[in-house]
């Protein structure tokens, strides 16, 4: 029998960490005592023989993936091969079975039912070393019933005279009403959530319109829509599109589902799922990557890591996360509800150089008590950004509004925000567009290093403008292979060419040079749309944001 225990952040918690930044889950299990089986790292001298070529990356890698390598200025290099299939046998029939892998650090992850089987595969020609990650019972973690939708009554106060609805004072924060209203909602971008599991996330009405990419389940003997309902809740502040109830921060983004936590227990082998799930993300082509994972203290306290272990180059999942920048995406991620708490800082992968680690602060923007310290041990600003994750307005698995605390929170809020800005322009480099948020926080020119502020609250009414500026103008008219803008006599005229859709799925916004909302079109049945230019006097350049039912692209018009 499985007892569910939930514990919120402000209640004592059942362990002295924290797997899931914004609560934590024990799970009891009666009856006879399984055997104790144990996992290890197994680290390889090598990829093994195989025929692959940096010039042939197709062989190895999707078309998503080697588009956005591009489109990032990323080489494909061997790290991007995978292992040969020879190892994962010969390590098999030494007595082990392979759970995960990574391509990025050469290594098998393998369970053995006795220690000492470890020794014969330690000897194998290909393998380095080995390292132990895990020890436990080889029970299922698998639920049979998965929890009912409940009727029950919402915590929330809707404001119905607002678009933004519960979500409103979480917009007017970051100054990102504008971003929303204009169209800029994720489309066209890609997004992976690393988490503990989605419970009810397929059957929840008010997801009805998320576009899911896929789904993978990284841990064995579970189920990704019956383990957890933390990664719903993290879920529904990015991809719930309710007018005057909650808006999420890009919920015209592609979304890719991942399972790596394992509630059985706490030990290093969830960092190896994570790093498996962020490269099947990368894989996958995925733009930005949200986690509200991070690992400090393990159930075999030899295995924890100390504050002087937040170097950026400790921890095996904050080096994969920083690797995983390197090859072309943007990594935001929570930076732990440890404030509070004896441990204080934050958890790993958070102390990664290259990732977005962020606080939570409530409405108010006042920082929340629970939300993990910087710096890092080398001393760098930590968090990055800040957003809310006091009473978050989210849905959990009983598919009602309500509200839920912790940096689990804030980082998704924040992700998504973050894609929405990066769809005006999805060629941007990362790294111009972080530097862009990061200019428009209130605390940029300086820094708060230990109170938990960092560089404070992002405005992206300023990073819109500022990312419509990197796009290219043109003068007065625009043509390529989907639209053509050009000025006729006293209005202009947007033309689609060969739409591959109906033309009731297509509209084109008007920005001026602000990225303030000038009119909203619709094109008529032969495929066009008007806009006359009285409306235009004293404006000197507009976007028009011409929006499909799949794409979305923003053009620059000088006038």
């Amino acid at each position: 029998m499985l007892t569910f225990v939930v514990i919120t952040i402000f209640e004592q918690t059942m362990k002295p960490f924290l797997t899931i930044l914004f609560l934590s889950i024990t799970l009891l299990v009666a009856g006879q005592t399984s055997p104790i089986n144990y996992m290890f790292r197994v680290f390889l001298t090598d990829k093994g023989a195989a025929d692959y070529s940096i010039s042939r990356p197709e062989e190895f890698l999707t078309k998503e993936a080697i588009e956005r390598k591009l489109i990032q200025n990323v080489p494909v290099d061997s790290s991007d091969f995978p292992i040969n299939k020879d190892y994962f046998v010969m390590v098999q029939n030494a007595g082990a079975e392979v759970v995960s892998f990574s391509k990025w650090f050469d290594l098998l992850v393998v369970k053995v039912e006795d220690s000492t089987r470890i020794e014969s595969i330690a000897k194998l020609p290909f393998v380095e070393r080995v390292e132990y990650v895990w020890r436990g019972e080889a029970h299922s973690n698998k639920k049979d019933i998965r929890p009912r939708l409940q009727k029950v009554e919402c915590k929330e106060e809707l404001d119905s005279t607002s678009y933004f609805g519960a979500t409103k004072k979480q917009y007017e924060l970051h100054n990102a009403e504008n971003l929303v209203q204009s169209g800029f909602r994720g489309k066209g971008m890609n997004i992976a959530i690393i988490d503990a599991g989605f419970t009810n996330a397929d059957v929840i009405p008010s997801f009805d319109n998320i576009r899911i990419m896929g789904i993978a389940d990284i841990v064995s003997n579970g189920t990704i829509f019956n383990s957890s309902d933390h990664g719903t809740k993290v879920l529904s502040t990015m991809v719930v599109d309710l007018p005057n109830q909650m808006i999420g921060s890009a919920s015209q983004a592609d979304y890719l589902l991942l399972r790596s936590e394992d509630t059985r227990s706490e030990f290093p082998v969830e960092e190896d799922y994570w790093i498996r799930a962020v490269e099947f993300a990368d894989s996958m082509g995925v733009d930005l990557i949200n986690t509200s994972l991070g690992y400090n203290q393990f159930d075999d306290p030899q295995l924890s890591y100390n504050y002087s272990n937040l170097d950026g180059k400790t921890s095996l999942m904050t080096k994969a996360a920083d690797k995983a920048f390197d090859k072309g995406m943007i990594l935001v991620i929570s930076m732990g509800n440890e404030g509070n708490k004896p441990w204080k800082y934050m958890t790993p992968p958070a102390d990664a150089r290259n990732v977005l680690s962020i606080g939570a602060i409530g409405v108010d923007s006042t920082i929340a008590s629970f939300s993990s310290l910087g710096p890092t041990y080398d001393l760098r600003i930590k968090p990055d950004l800040l957003s809310v994750g006091k009473n978050t307005v989210t849905i959990g698995q009983e598919g009602l509004i309500g509200s839920t605390n912790g940096t689990s929170l804030s980082s998704p809020f924040m992700a998504g925000l973050i894609t929405s800005l990066w769809s005006i322009h999805p060629e941007l480099n990362r790294r111009e567009l972080i530097k862009i948020v990061k200019q428009s926080t209130d605390r940029y020119s300086n820094p708060d290093k230990e109170t938990g502020y960092g560089y404070g609250i992002p405005d992206f009414g300023k990073s819109m403008k500022a990312v419509l500026q990197t796009l290219e103008s043109n003068k007065k008219t625009f043509s390529d292979n989907n639209i053509s803008i050009y000025p006729d006599k006293d209005q202009y005229v947007i033309k689609l060419i060969d739409p591959p859709f109906f033309i009731k799925g297509y509209s084109v916004n008007l920005l001026d040079q602000n990225g303030e909302l000038i009119d909203k079109l619709k094109f008529n049945d032969q495929k066009l749309a008007h806009f006359p230019k009285s409306k235009l006097k004293g404006i000197k350049e507009v976007f028009f944001v011409v929006d499909s039912p799949r794409s979305q692209q923003t053009i620059r018009i000088k006038l």
